[in-house]
This record gives structure tokens, C-alpha cells and sequence, in this order.
């Protein structure tokens, strides 16, 4: 919703212009840094007092993620230590148990919601870009950790849950790209191709099951589908079905498109770059920025 996405999105446009909008919005969000004991956080609204999200769409891990590619976009370490200071504070905040990784989804904890989200936008399948991006800006480790392992420790939580089956009223409700199943075989594919281990295929072979399992046909057309998430606070608790990206047939049937691809012509096929998750797959990545002559420093 922020600087954060725009930094992101301009890193991944480069060019002169792109360049020198993500070095502003980076400059920006370091200016809005918040110390704390083991590193640096941020908020998503400066006057929000009581509640911190730190994940990957609305908080620390996002904007943290933003910093490093911006640093290796730009060349500019102090970014690049900004972002790993901010990985930093997440470690000291995450559950690690079970060799896992997972942040509390808000903080305090909202009374009316689980205390741990698994998706893209509120859970260790969004968070682990973070340390995917540090690792593309050269970072090694982060609390005496490879950022490997922190992303295997992610992908280890989340297959871990549960997801995605429903396992009681107010666990996996959602199915779309933000928040639900397609957002985490999108992500599972990108671990796939990344380290070529077929059992990260396996688990995003359950995922698209789920999802084409869970596709609703049109009474109307047998040739056309949707999905409609739950909202288990409501009477009757299924919902409108959503046609966009983020939280609907879009991003659902774009996902679906990519594993059926990966399935047919194996982990070496070509992905699709996006701003939010390019440095993850294979395939997708942008060109390497080109080195500064002395005259710009």
C-alpha cells in the first residue's frame, strides 16, 4: 500500500527515472526506521501507536525486502544493512520452534483472528523473500544463519500448518493469491525452481489440487469457474467471488497456469517476472544493474 511497493516496482522497471524513484522511496523508508533492541522496524501508518503487522505486505518484512533490492539495484550498501537489520529484529520476534520460522500476524494479537497467518501477505510465505532478496544483495546470514536456511525454515512452517485444509472456522478460509492457496503455490513454486527439490513440487502438486478441487462451475456455463472464500464471522460464510489479482480468479487461475507448466515441461521452464517476487524462481530475473562509472560515484 506504500513506499515499500513502489521501490519494489521501480527496482524491478530499472532504468534512470525507476532508478532514481526507488533511491528516493529508500531514502524514505529508512528515514522512517524504528530502532528497536535487535535491529530496525517499521510501521505500515506512522501514527498507527498500538498495532504492528510485521510481515511481508504491510510491515518490516516488506519494507525490509524493498531495501535490499533497492541496495542491489542502486549499489548501495547502507541500504542492503538497513534490510538486514530489519531481518534482524523479525528472527528475534518469529517462533523458531520445530526448526520453523513464523511471525505472530499482528502485534498484541487480535482477539478475533489466529495468532499466525501462512500466506503471502501475512505469513512465512511472503516473509521468506525477505531473506531471498538479502541474499541477492550479497548477505550471507542473518543471526548466525544462512538465508537459506531462514527460507527452508519458512517453507518447513508453512507445509507444517495444516493449509490448505480447513482445519476449524477462521484457518485457511481463502484460496486466493494475498492470503490464501494460490499465493503460497505461487511462492512453492518459486522454491521449486530455485533449488530444484521436487518436494517442494509435491506439496504445490496438493495446493493446486485444493484449488481445482474448490473451483465452483457456473450453473450457467460449465465451461467457466470461480472460487468464493469463507468468512466463518458471517451468516451464510461463503462470499462473493472476487475476479482480480490478489483476491480472485485472476491470480487463482494464473497460479493454477504456472503449475501446470512447471508439471508438463519440468522446473526449467520459464516464470513470469513480477515487481513482488522476481528474485525467487529461475528464469525470471532482471539484468544486472551496470557498474557505476567515477564520474557518478
Amino acid at each position: 500500500m506504500g513506499n515499500a511497493g513502489v521501490v519494489l516496482t521501480c527496482a524491478w522497471l530499472g532504468g534512470e527515472r525507476a532508478d532514481g524513484l526507488a533511491a528516493l522511496g529508500a531514502d524514505a523508508l529508512v528515514a522512517s526506521a524504528i530502532p528497536a533492541p535487535h535491529g530496525l522496524s517499521w510501521k505500515m501508518y506512522q501514527g498507527d501507536r498500538d498495532r504492528v503487522m510485521p510481515n511481508y505486505s504491510h510491515g518490516t518484512a516488506g519494507i525490509a525486502t524493498a531495501l535490499a533490492v533497492a541496495g542491489h539495484r542502486l549499489r548501495r550498501p547502507d541500504l542492503v544493512e538497513a534490510a538486514r537489520l530489519g531481518a534482524q529484529h523479525l528472527v528475534a520476534l518469529a517462533d523458531l520452534d520445530d526448526a520453523g520460522f513464523r511471525l505472530p500476524l499482528q502485534v498484541p494479537q487480535a482477539e478475533d483472528r489466529e495468532p499466525y497467518a501462512y500466506g503471502w501477505c501475512h505469513g512465512p510465505t511472503g516473509t521468506a523473500q525477505l531473506f531471498g532478496a538479502l541474499a541477492l544483495a550479497g548477505v550471507t546470514s542473518v543471526a548466525g544463519r544462512s538465508c537459506t536456511e531462514w527460507m527452508d525454515r519458512a517453507a518447513r512452517s508453512v507445509q507444517a500448518s495444516g493449509l490448505p485444509t480447513r482445519l476449524r472456522p477462521g484457518f485457511w478460509d481463502n484460496d486466493g493469491r494475498c492470503c490464501g492457496t494460490a499465493g503460497v503455490l505461487n511462492a512453492t513454486l518459486n522454491r521449486a525452481q530455485g533449488t530444484g527439490d521436487a518436494t517442494h513440487l509435491r506439496f504445490a502438486g496438493r495446493l493446486a489440487a485444493a484449488l481445482v478441487d474448490r473451483a465452483v462451475r457456473s450453473p450457467a456455463d460449465d465451461d467457466l469457474c470461480y472460487w468464493r472464500f469463507h468468512e466463518h464471522r458471517v451468516d451464510p460464510p461463503e462470499l462473493d467471488p472476487g475476479v482480480g489479482w490478489m483476491q480472485g480468479a485472476a491470480g487463482i487461475a494464473s497460479a493454477l497456469a504456472r503449475y501446470a507448466r512447471i508439471r508438463d515441461r519440468g522446473l526449467a521452464t520459464l516464470s513470469l517476472s513480477l515487481p513482488d517476487d522476481w528474485w525467487m524462481g529461475i528464469g525470471s530475473h532482471r539484468p544486472e544493474p551496470k557498474p557505476k562509472g567515477p564520474s557518478e560515484g
